[in-house]
């Protein structure tokens, strides 16, 4: 007989005695088998492979380009710069002496640099694609697109050949965009990033970064599906609230120079002849009280030599904030209000 291994007399046992009996496991026991001997087992194997992370999916770029004096190359790097700065994209780089058609067909947005020579596309650059063309003529369409270029001098037609490099990639396809943002007051890349000779200054360098930029989030959002960088959530908007921000300091700062340079005011009164004697009064009172105040410039009373009845109050004061403590004076307001209400306000300057 086979000992009770129940240690709670009070709980009852299962019928089957056997079944608390250890058994050896066998080596060849399956997974079924295993079941059935222990129903109350967990599946950890299915569990595992529920919980196990997926690979998200990154978007890839591609920067083709031709280079002869190396101002080109020059370029590529810095389209390069503006690509990586969006998180998960892999960024490749090849020239028309190391690149494949493989890259290409990598890539889900490619920026092809060519130098402008006599005002199109280098000859390695079209043979490079003429080549390509054979193979793979119909195997890139969707993919998204943009070019650049450098010229000899402003004005060699950089514009022209990236529009040039453009329609080769139209032909297979190629999803082909403009740039709408200005990395400057007068300077943008509507048609793709153009400099003279290497990008030296920081306009054409910001011009390069902007295109890869623009290309990597275009790649990111219609290919890995990350809407949050669209360019209007994050880069246009960044240089709108930049431009803002600017445009207030440099308000501020107006304001802040208006206000600390001196403020010459010119109120020209008519007064009626049976009014002037108090009025005169009363001008003499403010005059006398206002040369006391600190910042006061100028102050006084001209009276008109053609019309009798008009007079000029000339004043000027250090800045706006003396001004302003003048018109808040106690004597400003008990004198002003009786003066105006016997007199008309014929003229009124402010400047500085």
């Amino acid at each position: 007989p086979t000992p009770n291994p129940n240690p709670n007399p009070q709980r009852a046992t299962p019928a089957d005695a056997a079944d608390l009996v250890p058994v050896p496991r066998p080596r060849s026991r399956t997974l079924s088998q295993s079941r059935d001997h222990h129903p109350r087992r967990p599946r950890r194997l299915t569990r595992a492979r529920s919980q196990k992370p997926q690979q998200k999916a990154m978007g890839r770029v591609l920067i083709l380009y031709d280079s002869l004096t190396g101002c080109t190359r020059s370029m590529a790097a810095f389209v390069e710069e503006g690509a990586e700065k969006i998180p998960g994209i892999e960024v490749r780089v090849r020239s028309t002496d190391d690149g494949k058609a493989e890259d290409v067909l990598w890539c889900d947005g490619i920026a092809v640099g060519t130098p402008t020579n006599l005002g199109g596309i280098s000859w390695k650059m079209k043979k490079w694609w003429d080549d390509f063309a054979a193979a793979n003529w119909s195997n890139c369409d969707g993919k998204i697109c943009c070019t650049f270029s450098s010229q000899g001098g402003h004005g060699g037609g950089a514009e022209i050949t990236c529009q040039a490099m453009g329609m080769v990639l139209m032909n297979f396809g190629f999803l082909y965009f403009g740039v709408t943002d200005y990395v400057s007051k007068i300077h943008t890349l509507h048609y793709g990033a153009v400099c003279a000779k290497q990008p030296r200054g920081q306009v054409d360098k910001d011009a390069c970064v902007r295109l890869g930029l623009r290309l990597a989030e275009w790649v990111a959002v219609f290919c890995d599906g990350r809407k949050d960088l669209h360019p209007l959530l994050t880069t246009k908007k960044a240089d709108k609230e930049k431009a803002e921000a600017e445009a207030k300091a440099k308000k501020e700062i107006k304001e802040k120079e208006a206000a600390a340079s001196p403020v010459r005011i010119v109120v020209t009164k008519d007064v009626p002849a049976e009014n002037q004697k108090k009025w005169l009064e009363m001008a003499k009172e403010m005059e006398l009280n206002t040369w006391q105040e600190p910042g006061c410039i100028a102050y006084e009373f001209v009276q008109h030599e053609a019309i009798q009845t008009r007079f000029v109050i000339i004043e000027e004061w250090a800045d706006r904030d003396k001004l302003t403590a003048h018109a808040n004076s106690k004597h400003f307001k008990e004198f002003v209000p009786r003066m105006d209400s016997i007199s008309k306000t014929a003229g009124f300057a402010l400047g500085q």
